[in-house]
């Protein structure tokens, strides 16, 4: 307790110092919005890795001074609180509420926990739990995938009497949940929006176009290899065996509770929400592979059902779903809504907005191109390692769209001026950007398990951070190996 204590007075010291040295130094020599925003960022950052002060408390303030301090005006500021992406969290999360309300999560922990494979160890729980979160981002979104698996990883770490325990296990198990949902989604063409996106600048800008059958020729090793160090990465940093104020792990399944014809219409009622939120993700994939994504079909049901207005409208039918008439109770109340971790929702928001707000001001591409001015991006295994290196550096501060968005093109314009195949740095770096595994704010999966209060932040910024290396590894390695197997 006096460490952490001494960390945030630390903290609360060392962000506005830093905030200030970086101001006065203004290195880059950027003009003056982005001289105050990289002041800011160093702020940010200092305060999120020591928690200073609460980190959604962080994001607000980061954005508050943005704002006062002229780097952009408020409707500019605060415009990505409202992005799509943030009601995929609150949408989410209310179905979350539901699905841990009637107990779901408890019932599917207990099947898992029966396996004899999977439920009779902590690690291998962890395992089992990467496992699938690993084969449903295939098709969903990561941010889907997580939303989906975290309350059902919940009950499986609860005891016997339904109280969550903050086990050294149970953060392992939702975070391999992240890790799964993240390394998941690069072994398909439609694993995550920046898979999509990589793939049109390049056949936007080098004339290639990669398919979906191309993209497993690579994806799928890569993800595969990637899953595996996420599992060892987060088994060797859990203890062997349980603590006594941890509390020992217990197979059995959790036990069943009495329910009231009440209770099962709704869980009938939140089976079928998460039902149709599923089908609804992944209706428009599952179209673009049978018609193909460029027919009409398929960009009326993608512009009509995305991720966010999918999420929203599941979760209020479930406002709506009666499971007592006569009483006027419905599936969910506001009372169970207000449950939902509005705090995490406002700290992801902040990171949209910084995000934003530095790839805006130029200080991202500054930073993307000081890294690509290196003497090691001479030679195409050089270039694509800095490229790999530059998308995880900048995936760690915004979104792995914003990261993909702003380092590709850089990428496959640097290439080509140098007389490189742009295809192999393109593809690495648009998969790097997925590899935002350190902080709560790099990656909407990481964001969803924070928020169960479960993780701590420690651990996940040192888990994260071998995992983060290990994937820079991976990806150059196995671009090198497979990318000549891409038909030309």
């Amino acid at each position: 307790m006096s460490l952490e204590r001494n960390l945030k007075t630390a903290g609360l010291a060392a962000g506005p110092i830093l905030g200030l040295s970086c101001f006065v130094i203004n290195p880059g020599g950027h003009p003056p919005e982005a001289r105050r925003l990289l002041a800011i960022l160093v702020l940010a950052i200092c305060f999120w890795v020591t928690e200073a002060i609460p980190l959604p408390a962080t994001a607000l303030l980061a954005a508050a001074l943005a704002i006062v301090t002229g780097v952009a005006p408020a409707r500019t500021v605060l415009a990505p609180f409202a992005d799509p992406v943030i009601f995929l969290f609150v949408g989410s999360f209310l179905l979350s509420e539901a699905f841990r309300k009637y107990g779901l999560d408890r019932r599917i922990a207990g099947r898992m926990l029966r396996s004899r494979r999977f439920g009779g160890s902590p690690r291998g729980l962890m395992s089992g739990f990467g496992l699938a979160s690993a084969g449903i981002s295939t098709c969903l979104s990561n941010t889907a995938t997580a939303a989906l698996m975290t309350p059902i990883a919940v009950g499986a770490t609860r005891d016997g009497g339904g109280d969550t325990k903050p086990r050294s296990w149970a953060s392992g198990v939702l975070l391999m949940v992240a890790y799964g949902a993240s390394v998941g989604g690069m072994a398909t063409l439609i694993g995550t929006p920046p898979n999509l996106l990589v793939a049109g600048f390049i056949e936007r800008l080098a004339g290639v176009k990669v398919s979906f059958a191309d993209w497993l020729l690579f994806g799928i090793p890569i993800s595969a290899v990637l899953l595996i160090l996420s599992i060892l990465w987060t088994r060797a940093s859990t203890p062997r065996h349980a603590s006594p104020e941890d509390g020992a792990f217990v197979a059995a399944p959790p036990a069943a509770r009495d329910e009231s014809p009440a209770d099962r219409r709704g869980r009938r009622w939140t089976m079928l929400a998460f039902g149709l939120a599923a089908f609804l993700w992944t209706l428009p994939a599952l179209l673009g592979l049978a018609l193909g994504r460029e027919t009409p079909v398929v960009a009326s049901v993608t512009a009509l059902l995305p991720e966010s207005a999918v999420a929203l409208l599941c979760a209020c039918l479930l406002f709506l779903a009666p499971i007592d008439w006569r009483r006027r109770r419905f599936a969910m109340s506001w009372d169970e809504g207000r449950e939902v971790n509005w705090g995490i929702i406002l700290l992801f928001g902040g990171g949209l907005a910084l995000g934003t707000l530095a790839e805006s001001t130029g200080i991202a591409r500054w930073a993307g191109e000081a890294i690509s001015r290196t003497s090691l991006a001479a030679t195409p295994a050089g270039l694509l390692g800095v490229s790999i290196a530059a998308a995880i550096v900048i995936s760690e501060f915004a979104s792995n769209t914003a990261a993909a968005t702003l380092v590709v093109p850089m990428v496959i314009a640097a290439a080509q001026a140098a007389g490189f195949d742009p295809v192999r740095p393109a593809l690495g770096a648009g998969l790097a950007a997925t590899c935002g595994f350190i902080f709560p704010v790099s990656s909407p999966p990481n964001a969803i398990v924070f928020g169960t209060g479960l993780v701590p932040l420690p651990r996940m910024i040192r888990t994260g951070l071998l995992l983060d290396i290990s994937s820079f590894l991976v990806i150059w390695l196995g671009m090198l190996a497979l990318t000549p197997l891409l038909p030309r």
